[in-house]
C-alpha cells in the first residue's frame, strides 16, 4: 500500500492512498463482460471435447446394449411384442436361480465384508515395519481383483477331489475334504469368492478408517467414554455408510460374478449369470427373449445396489469435506 507522509511541526502523519483498482470482467452493468463469457464457453467447450471418449465408450458398451437388452425382454420368438419372457421369470427354477445369486451374494458380501474390515483395520494401525504394510497392501490391491477361471483353477488344484489339501488330509487324517466341502457346491463357491471379496473391503475401508480424526477420538476419551463406548457412538456412526456402500459393492460383485463360479460347478450352480449363459449360447437352450427378461432382473438388482451406495457415499463425503 502506498504511504505518503505529511511533515507537521508537530507529527508526521501517514496519509494512504487507495491501491491501484484491479481489472473487472464485469462491465458497467454489473454483467460478466462478453470475452470473458466467451472464454468461459471455450473452456466448458475443451473440457466437454476431452470428455467425449469416455461418453461414447460408455453409450457404446453399456447404454446401447442395456436399451437393447430391455427390449428384447418383450420380444418372442416371431419378432412380435409379447410378455411371455417376463411371465416365464415366476418359474421355480428361475425364482431359485435369482434366490442362489441373492444368498450367495449375502454370504460373501457379509462374512468378506466383516473380514475385509478387519483386515482394513489392521493395515491403518500397521506402521512398522513399513515393508510388510506395503506388501500386505499390494496383496490385498491385487487378490481384490482376481476371479474368474484363474481364481477357479487355483481352488479345484487346492480343495478339489485331487487338490492338494485335500489328497493331504485323506493321506494323514483320513479325512475326505471334498465329501464335506465339495468345490462346485454353494459353499465351495462362496469360499472362491472370498477370496476376492474380502481385500476388496479392506481396500475400500482404508479410506474410510483413515478419515476418522483422532481428535474427535480423543474429545470423546476426554469426557469419560471408554472404548467400547467411543466405538459404537464416535467411530461407527462415521464409518456406517461408507460400510453400507462397501457391502452393496461387494453384493453386485458377487450377485455378477459368472467366469468363477461356471469354472467350477458348470452346470451345477443353479445361478443367475450361469443361467443367462445357457440361453444365450446353449445349443439346445438358446432363448435371447427369455435371456434379455433374466438379464433385466439382474440389471435392476444392480441399479439398485449401485443407487443406494451412491446415496450412502454421498452421505460418507460431510465427514470429509
Amino acid at each position: 500500500m502506498a504511504i505518503a507522509e505529511l511533515n507537521t511541526p508537530t507529527a508526521v502523519l501517514p496519509v494512504y492512498t487507495a491501491p491501484p483498482s484491479q481489472p473487472s470482467q464485469a462491465n458497467g452493468t454489473g454483467k460478466i463482460a462478453p470475452a470473458a463469457v466467451r472464454q468461459s464457453r471455450r473452456r466448458d467447450l475443451r473440457n466437454l471435447l476431452g470428455s467425449l471418449p469416455y461418453f461414447a465408450f460408455i453409450a457404446l458398451f453399456l447404454a446401447v446394449p442395456l436399451v437393447v437388452t430391455l427390449v428384447k425382454a418383450f420380444v418372442g420368438a416371431d419378432g412380435q411384442l409379447t410378455f411371455e419372457n417376463v411371465a416365464q421369470l415366476g418359474k421355480p427354477q428361475y425364482l431359485a436361480a435369482v434366490q442362489n445369486s441373492v444368498n450367495l451374494s449375502l454370504f460373501t458380501a457379509g462374512v468378506g465384508g466383516i473380514l475385509g474390515l478387519i483386515l482394513g483395520w489392521a493395515l491403518t494401525q500397521m506402521e512398522r515395519p513399513a515393508w510388510l504394510h506395503r506388501t500386505v497392501t499390494s496383496l490385498a490391491a491385487v487378490a481384490s481383483q482376481m476371479g474368474g477361471p484363474p481364481l477357479a483353477y487355483a481352488f479345484i488344484s487346492l480343495i478339489g477331489a485331487q487338490g492338494l489339501l485335500t489328497v493331504w488330509l485323506q493321506q494323514l487324517f483320513g479325512f475326505s475334504l471334498n465329501e464335506v466341502l465339495p468345490v462346485g457346491s454353494f459353499w465351495g463357491i462362496a469360499v472362491a469368492y472370498l477370496y476376492f471379496q474380502m481385500p476388496l473391503m479392506a481396500i475400500l475401508a482404508i479410506p474410510a478408517i483413515q478419515g476418522v480424526r483422532k481428535e474427535w477420538v480423543e474429545s470423546g476419551q476426554s469426557l469419560g467414554a471408554g472404548g467400547v463406548r467411543v466405538l459404537f457412538s464416535i467411530v461407527m456412526p462415521i464409518l456406517a455408510p461408507s460400510l453400507a456402500g462397501g457391502f452393496l459393492l461387494l453384493f453386485a460383485n458377487a450377485f455378477s460374478g459368472y467366469a468363477a463360479a461356471y469354472a467350477m460347478a458348470g452346470g451345477a450352480a443353479n445361478l443367475l449369470p450361469i443361467s443367462i449363459g445357457y440361453f444365450l449360447s446353449g445349443n439346445v437352450l438358446l432363448n435371447q427373449g427369455l435371456a434379455s427378461a433374466l438379464i433385466s432382473v439382474m440389471v435392476l438388482v444392480m441399479l439398485l445396489a449401485m443407487g443406494l451406495r451412491g446415496v450412502l457415499l454421498k452421505r460418507a463425503t460431510r465427514w470429509t469435506a
